[in-house]
């Protein structure tokens, strides 16, 4: 019988190949191009099986055999390696509005609903929000404003190095803490007490630490869309329980702005620093564009992708 068992799992095995292989040619497009040379894989899961953890050296080894421009069957989904410098310009500068939309995965939906600059779809809104970053938030005015911010964070580790003159000191863990705390001091350090940013932003790091983990998680639902429903790995549950604690905190924050805002009483924007909540609530009463809304949402979503 356990012969017999084999026999069958080959056969049924091999005919599984065949029909999936000649479903992909049979709903092939006529007319359209032909995808370009890339390992098979398996039916059903695609490559998905052979890929390792260092995935750039593997990509790498796959362009030595399949040229600059080759395709990997991820579960359901087809996807296009690139690895030619002419390639990358025509894609991510000649032809930019073809290739613009990405390919959110399912963590990203739950954590901003694609509303943030990153995942939402190339169009009118993501113009209005690219804008609203580059020229606003990311101008000369605005980060020569908030340069009081930076310079207080970057002074607290020159001081706190001083004091460990003769003890060793891990470089890596000090820039990594170091950057973390200049972009947590942008987002809202004019807004609040150091005392109450501190604390924040302890909380902050342990949520957005989760966050970014869960985003970062190689998700079924990703591969096969058809399985999203079911949320097999829980990732989706697990980022819906996750998101509100970082929404508490960014709503306590405008909140508090908000507030200083209506008082409009204690220092100046520029002795205070202009942090990034207080430009996009500046914003926010302004006109973005025709036929587009920007509100507290989008601010929030677009604070965490910060």
């Amino acid at each position: 019988m356990d012969g017999l068992a084999v026999v069958a799992l080959t056969v049924i095995s091999i005919l599984a190949s065949l029909f999936w292989y000649s479903w992909i040619f049979k709903n092939s497009k006529p007319g359209t191009a032909p995808y370009p040379p890339g390992p098979r894989g398996l039916p059903i899961l695609g490559y998905l099986p052979f890929l390792n953890v260092n995935l750039h050296h593997q990509f790498t080894e796959l362009a030595q055999k399949y040229g600059p421009i080759y395709k990997l069957k991820l579960g359901s989904k087809h996807c296009t390696v690139i690895s030619s410098p002419a390639l990358i310009k025509e894609v991510v500068r000649d032809q930019d509005t073809i290739f613009a939309n990405r390919d959110p995965p399912v963590a990203a939906i739950a954590a901003t609903g694609g509303l943030d600059i990153f995942w939402s779809p190339y169009g009118a809104y993501w113009r209005d929000m690219r804008k609203l970053f580059v020229r606003e938030m990311l101008s000369n005015n605005n980060l020569q404003a908030s340069y009081v911010l930076r310079k207080e964070e970057v002074g607290k580790v020159v001081r706190d190095v001083s004091r460990k003159i003769g003890r060793p000191i891990e470089i890596g863990e000090l820039v990594f803490l170091t950057e973390l705390n200049v972009i947590l001091s942008l987002l809202w350090g004019g807004t609040i007490d150091a005392e109450t940013r501190d604390r924040l932003g302890a909380e902050f790091r342990d949520k957005v630490s989760k966050l970014v983990d869960l985003m970062g998680k190689p998700n079924v639902s990703d591969f096969f869309p058809g399985l999203a429903r079911f949320d097999v790995q829980g990732i989706e549950k697990e980022m819906r329980g996750v998101v509100p604690g970082v929404e508490e905190i960014l709503d306590s924050v405008i909140d508090e702005r908000m507030k200083m805002v209506a008082a409009d009483g204690g220092e100046s924007s520029a002795e205070r620093g202009k942090d990034f909540v207080g430009i996009l609530l500046e914003l926010k009463e302004q006109e973005v564009g025709e036929g587009s809304s920007f509100g507290l949402t989008q601010i929030k979503a677009i604070l965490m992708v910060i």
